[in-house]
């Protein structure tokens, strides 16, 4: 089944309210100011029953210049308009006004209504039809078709419904995937026995009674107690649908018109946001840079400050790259149309569409800065994700694609695209980054390891930790794991290794002298003379002939703490082990504690105190080793005895 949501417009009391019943029979106007005043107001709703077995909602919204801000939140979303002049008046301020909105959002399709023809002569009516002809020259209504109704006597009233009927015949593109549901509130009310309810037109997803649902910006949480559309119960609504939603545990102050009831993280909640706007050819204010303006987007009226990135001041005509910095927090999706009114007097100048729902804070003038906005206003989805995964943040594949406001499904190809082609990588866990930000991240790495190779040439690498808060501080990145994923990507290609809880790069090994090469001789010899007794580092530094005086005097210097650098080259190719922070012991002696605890091993488990004796060594040592064979894996400890693993 289709569902066709029609929007009207036009200047007040041109007919729009009136036109609406003669086609569906439902009064929209409900308030009784607006039945006293015989003006609309509020928004109004109303369905037009038709044999297709469409569902086609309508929107009746005020014409009146104190109520744009009503119109405007009824408005969005729409798949077509009715475009009402009346001939005896013809096109109005609020005509022009209605018009220029229409197009700032995007609105590509609708009818040209003439209403009350039967006010007026035959010969007026033509000059009114071709004054509106002329008007609309060059826009989306120019060759759209033109009907002169009259809502008292039913002239064309049959004809109009045809064409309103052969505008839903063709194709409604929506995107009805769950994860994407979103509708912004238009109206919030309470209903005895059931509690909250919110309507709002269903632009984008769909729901289902029992959906938990989220209304932002808030980000609260609840869950869809029941459904209704055009009055009838209903277990699921689907983009295009004018619906009523009931919501369960909320009260009617914890959500407002302008909110926009949401799937999780289905919107993005922002204080500011990257825009393109045109300034509308009619206005004769001038938008200048900092200026304190309206912002409607959606169902929300929001004031902002207009940041204009290129330029000093906006005039009627200007298309320009801004930045909204909001008052207030919104929900918006990328692609959202919106319009700007003046802040004071409050008159309607210029609209446009969010080109980044999450950017950063941009300084103008800059030819970089001006240049992405190009590529999210202009570029394919694979050019704007490339640009993205450029910037600061990581994403996941579908962290990326619902801020690009689209479905991760539909930007798959142009990922693959681009990180076949080496322009996005993705990290450990699915995280996307630029290409040319890896490059940099890459030789960031490799500076910071040639630096502390140039100071520490004895050292077999910086410490994995102190690289991860380096790279981590220099790139402003918080979250350890990704950098961590970065490094993991960079041992992958062979640019850098790990060795134990140090990192170097690939090429780098420890170049002994021919002093040093002696030393390590004299080292290794003491280790397996001492056998499993171990040596402390001021002990190896009397064997190489350095007093504790020298060695605290070596180190930090060129040739770097010599005992450690040669205890890690000897522990590397495996001719000692590290059983402690502290402590090594010769392979050899290894090899006897193993054997030891392998002799104690009789399904019992053993204490340490038989360790102990079975080796002839002392208490302190026999737990060092101890604690070095179940970090090994070789021994298990339950709290009192060890068993061999």
């Amino acid at each position: 089944m289709k569902n066709i949501i029609i929007g009207t417009a036009g200047h007040v009391d041109h007919g729009k309210t009136q036109l609406i019943k003669a086609l569906s029979n439902i009064d929209t106007d409900r308030l009784s100011e607006e039945k006293k005043r015989g003006i609309t107001i509020e928004l109004g709703f109303a369905h037009i029953p038709n044999d297709q077995g469409y569902n086609i909602g309508v929107i009746d919204v005020p014409g009146h210049e104190k109520f744009i801000k009503n119109m405007l939140a009824g408005i969005g979303g729409i798949d077509f308009v009715l475009f009402v002049v009346a001939a005896d008046e013809g096109i109005m301020p609020q005509t022009r006004e209605h018009f220029e909105i229409l197009r700032a959002l995007g609105i590509e399709d609708g009818i040209i209504v003439v209403t009350k023809t039967d006010m007026v002569e035959k010969e007026w009516l033509e000059l009114v039809t071709e004054d509106i002809r002329d008007y609309v020259k060059g826009s989306f209504l120019e060759d759209k078709p033109l009907i002169p109704v009259s809502s008292k006597t039913g002239e064309n009233i049959d004809v109009l419904k045809e064409e309103i009927i052969k505008k839903c015949n063709r194709e409604i593109k929506r995107v009805e995937a769950p994860e994407l549901f979103r509708l912004p509130v238009d109206r919030v009310f309470t209903m005895s026995g059931f509690g909250t309810v919110v309507t709002g037109t269903l632009t984008d997803g769909r729901c289902r009674v029992g959906d938990e649902v989220y209304i932002f910006p808030e980000n609260t949480k609840t869950k869809i107690r029941g459904i209704q559309t055009y009055g009838k119960d209903v277990q699921e609504a689907v983009a295009g649908q004018r619906t009523a939603v009931n919501l369960a545990a909320l009260s009617k102050n914890e959500v407002d018109r302008g909110d926009v009831l949401a799937a999780a993280d289905g919107v993005s909640v922002t204080s500011m946001i990257d825009v393109e706007v045109s300034i509308f050819e009619s206005t004769d204010r001038v938008i200048k840079n900092n200026s304190r303006v309206h912002l409607y987007c959606g169902s929300k009226e929001a004031l902002c400050k207009i940041i204009l990135l290129d330029r000093e001041a906006a005039v009627a005509g200007d298309k320009v790259y801004a930045q909204l910095r909001l008052e207030e927090p919104v929900a918006v999706r990328r692609g959202d149309r919106f319009i700007i009114r003046f802040y004071s007097p409050i008159v309607t100048v210029g609209g446009g569409r969010v080109l980044d729902s999450l950017p950063d804070k941009h300084k103008r003038n800059r030819k970089d800065v001006l240049n992405a906005l190009e590529i999210m206003a202009e570029g394919d989805p694979g050019e704007m994700a490339e640009l993205k995964t450029g910037g600061r943040r990581f994403y996941s594949s579908s962290e990326l694609a619902f801020e690009l406001g689209m479905l991760p499904s539909a930007l798959k190809p142009y990922l693959d695209e681009k990180i076949q082609e080496g322009r996005i990588a993705v990290l450990e866990g699915g995280l996307l980054v630029g290409g040319q930000r890896l490059k940099y991240l890459e030789e960031t790495v490799e500076n910071l390891l040639k630096e502390y190779h140039s100071a520490n040439p004895l050292s077999p690498g910086m410490p994995k930790q102190e690289l991860l808060s380096r790279l981590g501080e220099l790139w402003h990145i918080d979250k350890e794991k990704t950098v961590s994923s970065i490094l993991n990507m960079m041992v992958q290609k062979g640019i850098i290794k790990f060795k134990e809880k140090s990192a170097a790069l690939a090429g780098f090994a420890v170049e002994l002298t021919e002093e040093q090469k002696a030393d390590r001789t004299r080292i290794l010899e003491a280790y397996r003379k001492a056998g499993i007794e171990m040596l402390k580092n001021d002990e190896l530094a009397q064997v190489i002939g350095k007093a504790d005086g020298d060695l605290a005097q070596v180190i930090g210097k060129a040739d770097g703490d010599l005992v450690p650098a040669l205890q890690a080259d000897l522990a590397s190719s495996g001719e000692i082990v590290k059983v402690s922070p502290e402590y090594f012991i010769s392979s050899e002696g290894w090899e006897k504690v193993k054997a030891a605890a392998l002799s104690l091993e009789s399904g019992q488990g053993f204490t340490l105190a038989e360790f102990r004796d079975s080796l002839g060594t002392s208490r302190k040592f026999a737990s060092v080793l101890l604690q070095g064979l179940d970090k090994a894996g070789i021994t298990v400890f339950d709290g009192e005895r060890r068993r061999v693993h």
